[in-house]
């Protein structure tokens, strides 16, 4: 009997070592895409809002738009001690049809570490809804509710870009697309 509880322990250890491991390991991110030369460089709330007044057509922004964009917006910095030894990075998009992944990177005393979150964005009656179907810590993909955690940094993001919320959800559609945004702003 000790010994059947000693091999459990060691597999139960063994697992959550495991565990932290892949959660330790960061996730792949694709680094920002530099804009074209010579290409009109587009504001992206004047854009949104723009198309919020004229609801004349559909228009896309595309990942590396979303992500330029995001990289110019979002800079962050933690009180002390914390912003001795850890700092925020960015934040990074990946569009798929129908789901988004937001990969939250950080600098920890030289180690990067990253958290996603995997949304969904559907419009109900005349408001939208925004649903955490799931997400990672590093490689460990975890259910919704172990993402709990990452709630203060979601809350601080939202907050920052309360303006490009609110431009986003004046549109009538919102589809998420293989690497890209389609907006459509026309009445139904």
């Amino acid at each position: 009997m000790k010994f059947l509880f000693h091999l459990l322990l060691l597999i139960g250890l063994s697992a959550l070592s495991g565990a932290a491991w892949v959660a330790h390991r960061p996730a792949a991110i694709a680094p920002v895409e530099p804009a074209k030369p010579g290409a009109r460089q587009r504001e992206l709330v004047d854009d949104l809002k723009q198309a919020a007044i004229k609801r004349s057509a559909m228009f896309e922004v595309s990942e590396a738009e979303l992500n330029r964009h995001l990289a110019k917006a979002l800079t962050g910095t933690l009180q002390a001690p914390a912003g001795e030894w850890a700092s925020f990075e960015r934040v990074a998009v990946e569009l798929e049809p129908d789901l988004a992944h937001a990969t939250l990177v950080w600098k920890v005393r030289d180690h990067r570490s990253t958290a996603t979150v995997d949304f969904r964005i559907a419009r109900q009656e005349k408001a939208f809804r925004v649903e955490v179907v799931g997400g990672r810590y590093g490689h460990l993909d975890v259910p919704h509710g172990l993402l709990r955690p990452l709630t203060p940094a979601l809350e601080k993001l939202a907050i920052t870009l309360q303006e490009e919320i609110e431009a986003l959800f004046q549109m009538n559609q919102i589809q998420l697309a293989q690497d890209k945004l389609v907006l459509d702003p026309r009445f139904p």
